[in-house]
């Protein structure tokens, strides 16, 4: 009884009615979100531009993470240190400042699973 009392409401004239909410929130009504309302608005092209870099860069960053990082196991391998023998004598950091040859270490660490 109460879903179809808010489901009736969506089609008062408070909402869909001339001066509601649905044509004052709507996609056209919003400065800049069309392509010539940012053409008119010049100060709003390198915001849109930045904020637009800033999201291709998360999300190329959290698929790196995703496909790179040891966290992530893509494997359903049984044996917990069967993922993390791929990287035994590589570098898995993105960036290692003291250029640290890791195919150098590989019988340095212990060996858990013998």
């Amino acid at each position: 009884m109460l879903l179809s009392k808010i489901l009736r409401s969506v089609d008062h004239p408070y909402i869909t009615g001339k001066g509601g909410r649905k044509a004052n929130n709507g996609k056209g009504s919003m400065q800049g979100l069309t392509i010539k309302s940012l053409k008119h608005h010049v100060a709003l092209q390198p915001l849109f531009a930045i904020i637009g870099a800033g999201m291709i860069f998360v999300a190329a960053y959290i698929g790196r993470l995703a496909s790179k990082t040891t966290d992530v196991n893509w494997t359903k391998n049984k044996d917990p240190s069967g993922p993390m023998s791929y990287y035994e004598g590589r570098q898995f950091q993105f960036i290692s400042p003291s250029g640290t040859d890791y195919s150098k270490f590989v019988g340095v660490r212990p060996k858990y699973d013998e």
